[in-house]
């Protein structure tokens, strides 16, 4: 499945809780947005106008990546959240109290390229499915043959990061589950 990895960080003595992707990602596609805005209109000034549509296609697609990036920050001390969510030019936007959360809920599912592999997910669930799930942590590990035992680490941070929210953390590493996140 093609996805955007997001990973949690702390900002402002641990006031803000991020889940974004990292700054590698981010800078590439910003470096899209630029360079391909900067370079179809030195083709248009220079009057090459196929070289001015790919360049503004590249900047064009910076823009839809994005956009169409999942977002989430909370506020840990006025336990508030606002997330952002594509896809494309018109992202969905919810905000509202931590208590509209339900769970963090880490699973694992069997990766499906690669059999010795298993991947892991930090899922955030909303109460009265109000939003629809968010990965908020993903990482492939090679199995070595139980799956909770490999998903230590995962359910370490989702503890971390349900104690900054005040919400329950749920393991359920210890059976496969299916990829949280339809394909289409």
């Amino acid at each position: 499945m093609l996805e955007t990895p997001i990973s949690g960080r702390y900002a402002r003595e641990e006031r803000y809780l991020t889940f974004e992707p990292a700054l590698p990602y981010m800078a590439l596609v910003y470096g899209c947005v630029y360079a391909g805005g900067f370079f179809a209109l030195s083709a248009v000034i220079g009057g090459s106008y196929q070289a001015a549509i790919l360049w503004g296609a590249v900047c064009l697609a910076g823009i839809w990546a994005h956009l169409s990036v999942p977002r989430i920050r909370f506020d840990t001390k006025t336990r508030q959240y606002r997330r952002r969510q594509g896809p494309g030019f018109i992202p969905r936007l919810w905000t509202g109290p931590t208590t509209d959360l339900d769970a963090i809920v880490v699973i694992a599912e069997p990766s499906v390229l690669n059999r010795s592999s298993v991947n892991y997910y930090v899922v955030l669930h909303w109460k009265q499915q109000r939003a629809p799930l968010m990965v908020i942590e993903k990482q492939t590990m090679l199995s070595s043959g139980h799956l909770q035992m490999d998903g230590r680490g995962m359910v370490a941070k989702a503890v971390k990061y349900g104690q900054s929210l005040g919400l329950p953390v749920y393991d359920n590493t210890h059976f496969p589950s299916p990829c949280p996140i339809p394909v289409f």
